[in-house]
């Protein structure tokens, strides 16, 4: 492709999350959340739009699969359940700033929870969304922060 009609593409594939085929094909995504259905619907969800996740039950799982990656399988995001046993997402949102400061991170929570999940944003992370969680909205926002184009200072 030319210059000019890849940055068409990329033009288009922001305004419509469903042309992330070229962008988004292969990207992994790490979903780390202690809810089966959730994580699974998540993973579900995230395949049909292109990427390629996998899911941990817990914090200390999440960052062991990130530590176990290399720069051939490394994850291009994670969305991150703020409220988990074992390890909390605040603490596991710190090792990432930390220890994986270029995989950016969408926290989740439930709306009880929404100052954890504005803090969470003010210590490091991208983006929030609240559960339950609406799907187009979930659709826009992995397509905005996972795209690769998207830089956190």
């Amino acid at each position: 492709m030319r210059v000019a009609a890849l940055f068409q593409h990329d033009m288009m594939a922001e305004q419509d999350p469903s042309m992330m085929t070229d962008s988004a094909v292969r990207r992994r995504i790490l979903v780390v959340d202690h809810d089966d259905d959730i994580r699974l619907s998540v993973c579900s969800q995230l395949a049909q739009w292109g990427f390629e996740a996998e899911g941990e039950d817990n914090g200390v799982s999440g960052l062991a699969r990130l530590a176990q990656t290399d720069s051939v399988t490394e994850f291009a995001g994670m969305l991150l359940e703020m409220d988990m046993p074992v390890l909390g997402g605040m603490a596991v949102l710190q090792e990432m700033k930390d220890r994986h400061p270029a995989i950016p991170v969408i926290v989740m929570a439930r709306i009880p929870h929404i100052d954890k999940l504005r803090n969470a944003v003010r210590l490091w992370a991208h983006e929030y969304i609240v559960k339950p969680l609406d799907q187009e909205l979930l659709k826009l926002k992995c397509a905005s922060v996972f795209s690769g184009r998207r830089q956190r200072l």
